[in-house]
Formats: C-alpha cells, structure tokens, sequence
C-alpha cells in the first residue's frame, strides 16, 4: 500500500511549470468587466423583505415574553427564598 503511494507521489515530481500563453490575463480581465451587473428578481426582494420583517416581529415577540417571564420567576424565587428563611441580601456578615 505504501509503496503504490510513494509511486504516485514520485509521479508528481515529474510536473513541470508551464508558461502561462501571452495576454491571458488582460483576457480574463476584459472578459470580467464585459459581464452585465445582473438585478435580483423582484420575487427574491419581496421574499428577503418578508423574511426580515418576520425575524424582526420575532425577535421583538421573544424579548418582551422573556422580560415578562423574568418577573414571574423573580417572585417565585422570592416565595422560595422567604420559605427557607434563607437571608436576602448579599452581607456575609451581620453588621
């Protein structure tokens, strides 16, 4: 199995670079600039306009639903905490 690879890869060494053929590369540049700037279908920016509204509304949605759950938790973590008579501020110590 290695000796099948070193084969192929001594096949490599037998690469030689090759002289690019004279003005390729104002070629290629000339074709590029002579490509037409192609406008998206209407479809495809109704559905980008869309898809960013209902992102929107759903990030909006999910804000305000978490804040207002954030709340109902803050009180059921104050029941737990008043329940277990466990103290509520933050002083390590009774000064």
């Amino acid at each position: 199995m290695n000796i099948n690879i070193d084969n192929q890869l001594d096949l490599l060494k037998q690469i030689k670079e090759v002289d690019a053929p004279p003005f390729l590369l104002t070629r290629i540049r000339q074709q590029i600039q002579n490509l037409d700037d192609v406008e998206a279908p209407v479809q495809w920016k109704w559905a980008f306009a869309l898809t960013s509204i209902a992102i929107l509304a759903l990030n909006i949605s999910i804000f305000f639903t978490s804040a207002n759950t954030e709340i109902k938790n803050t009180t059921g973590i104050e029941t737990v905490i008043s329940s277990m008579h466990l103290a509520t501020t933050n002083s390590i110590y009774n000064e």
